[in-house]
């Protein structure tokens, strides 16, 4: 919008600048020649063209004024869209969790291996420990007697890669299941400290939280700067697309 607005400025500009000065005395001429009535002598009609030329040139600034306004008025519209999505999506997050656009990966984290899961929050990659792989298996189970996994069947095998896990459908959706309700956990503690400030400290709920979920990655160490409002939204609308990556990565 603003550059159709530009471009009509800029023709407006060459049009007038382009045009020759009027002949005051041919106006006058003529107009003697079909009977007229200005009534008017050369004198009168250049304070008129004057007059005309310097309501042109405040129109013009006026209109430039109105665009700056215009563009300022997009920037924080576009901001608003863009924090009432992340508000939409911590809502969803918060109380209606899903396993979909959740990737897990198994890593080592000091001596022992755990799965983990990825998901993506307010702009930002997040990593929470579902468990070691004895652990979330005894938690599929328990959900399973607890009728929250339909279509699943006990798991009887004491020992399991992760690799021999990969390969069974229902343990993914088992293990999702955990996932989306850690990221929950993790989301919903971050809300409470952030919105609420009903958690006693920010240093013990890291503390707390390091135990079982962390953040792993951001889209970059420091606030990502952008060229353009445009740039800033589309990175939102962009940010779901690395599940499908970690998807074929990792499962």
């Amino acid at each position: 919008m603003g550059d159709r607005y530009a471009s009509v400025f800029l023709v407006f500009n060459l049009f007038i600048n382009k045009m020759p000065a009027p002949l005051f005395n041919e106006i006058l001429e003529n107009n003697q020649l079909i009977k007229g009535r200005l009534n008017v002598n050369r004198g009168d009609l250049e304070k008129l063209y004057q007059a005309l030329q310097k309501d042109s040139d405040r129109l013009k600034r006026k209109q430039i004024r109105q665009e700056e306004i215009i563009q300022s008025t997009l920037v924080n519209r576009n901001e608003i869209k863009v924090k009432i999505k992340r508000n939409f999506e911590s809502i969803q997050k918060s109380f209606h969790p899903s396993s979909e656009k959740i990737s897990l990966l198994y890593k080592k984290m000091g001596d022992a291996f755990y799965i983990k899961a990825r998901f993506y929050w307010e702009g930002k990659q997040r990593e929470v420990q579902v468990g070691s792989i004895p652990i979330v298996l005894e938690i599929i189970n328990t959900m399973i007697s607890n009728n929250m996994l339909d279509g699943l069947k006990p798991i009887r095998a004491k020992r399991l890669t992760w690799n021999e896990i990969k390969r069974r459908a229902n343990l993914i959706i088992g293990i999702k299941k955990i996932a989306s309700l850690k990221s929950q956990e993790y989301i919903l503690r971050k809300l409470m400290l952030e919105r609420l400030n009903l958690l006693e400290s920010k240093d013990t709920v890291i503390k707390e939280e390091n135990k079982t979920s962390e953040i792993i990655k951001e889209n970059s160490s420091s606030p990502t700067k952008y060229k353009t409002e445009s740039d800033k939204v589309k990175d939102l609308e962009d940010g779901d697309n690395w599940y499908d990556k970690w998807r074929k990565e990792n499962l």
